[in-house]
């Protein structure tokens, strides 16, 4: 993001942003609350317009951005859908829509995807039960699982230990630290480091919409890519 702003509801919650991600990277967003760390993730992401700057992924703006399957995003909760209640099993398969075709039954290569996401979280054994029905901290890890079945290069979470125990948020870190050795990319909205913090490569911490300090705290993992979440208009891919 180059010059990023947001403004909504008439105030602007964001102003100036200059961010790149850089493949590898495990980046936690920090600050205070209303400092805009979550407004930040969804306008990078293209899910908030900006009212200035620009933001690219890989390259592309949101809106002309179409290899999805590169990016998992976490939000804070599972969403409360109507109808019939999903079991994990189906959640996590959700997450493979952005790799099928319309009209493409489940493969062996989805359902691996399935099983594989399941194990690093700890949920095989609850794959057939109602996600709705487990702990605040489980329900976090089925959106995880979600993401990581989708097989993305960079993946996104908002506050992914609000309100989850020492228990969920020490299994969070034994996941996260299997894709960061991978040279896989995170980018992490964090009120406290806390078991993630050796796996940590860098922090910025917002205050009131804006940067007010970023730190390197060591190298990512070697990584075969050398790209970045966000590129300047012009630049390779």
């Amino acid at each position: 993001m180059t010059g990023g702003r947001v403004r909504l509801d008439g105030r602007e919650v964001l102003s100036g942003i200059d961010l790149r991600v850089e493949d590898g990277d495990v980046l936690a967003l920090t600050g205070p609350n209303g400092s805009g760390k979550s407004t930040l993730v969804r306008a990078l992401l293209g899910l908030l317009p900006l009212s200035g700057g620009r933001t690219e992924i890989y390259g592309a703006t949101p809106a002309r951005f179409r290899d999805w399957a590169r990016v998992g995003y976490v939000p804070q909760r599972l969403p409360m859908g109507g109808g019939v209640p999903a079991t994990v099993r189906e959640v996590v398969a959700s997450g493979r829509t952005a790799r099928q075709s319309r009209w493409r039954l489940a493969s062996a290569a989805d359902r691996a995807a399935v099983d594989r996401a399941l194990d690093a979280v700890g949920l095989a054994d609850r794959a057939r039960d109602s996600a709705h029905l487990l702990s605040g901290g489980q329900q976090q890890r089925v959106l995880i699982a979600r993401a990581l079945a989708g097989e993305p290069d960079v993946i996104v979470m908002d506050e992914p230990n609000a309100g989850v125990d020492a228990d969920n948020q020490r299994a969070l870190a034994r996941t996260l630290g299997t894709l960061a050795a991978e040279g896989r990319t995170a980018l992490l909205v964090l009120h406290e480091l806390g078991p993630l913090e050796p796996l940590i490569t860098r922090t910025v911490r917002l205050e009131n919409g804006r940067i007010a300090a970023e730190t390197r705290l060591r190298e990512p993992a070697p990584s075969g890519r050398r790209e970045t979440l966000e590129q300047p208009a012009g630049s390779a891919a």
